[in-house]
């Protein structure tokens, strides 16, 4: 999978597409591949180094994004109420710049 990454607080240019392991899901979560991705104020503070919960939470290097649209590649275990290939959207604290997402199933 492909996610942005941010090293350190900065400009656009900051941004930096990297290749990381596939995502599985663990118990009660699931697998989203990314159809499309909110781009944020909160996002361009992250980015810039400004947003606190960003630092206490992750630090660097971080992947922003906190909205995403997409379709369920897998499900984890308890997860009984979604089929692959089925349409979501969802909610996550960062790593939604990413081709593959992984949530909790109640924040889809």
């Amino acid at each position: 999978m492909k996610k942005v990454v941010i090293h350190r607080p900065g400009g656009f240019r900051r941004l930096k597409i990297e290749s990381f392991p596939d995502t599985t899901p663990g118990e009660g979560q699931v697998v989203v591949e990314t159809k499309a991705i909110g781009v944020n104020y909160a996002d361009c503070i992250v980015r810039m180094g400004l947003y606190a919960s960003a630092k206490k939470y992750v630090g660097w290097p971080i992947t922003p994004g906190f909205e995403f649209s997409g379709v369920v590649r897998e499900v984890g275990k308890n997860v009984d109420d979604l089929d692959i290939g089925s349409k979501v959207f969802g909610v996550t604290r960062f790593n939604a710049y990413s081709t593959h997402v992984v949530a909790p199933r109640d924040q889809l």
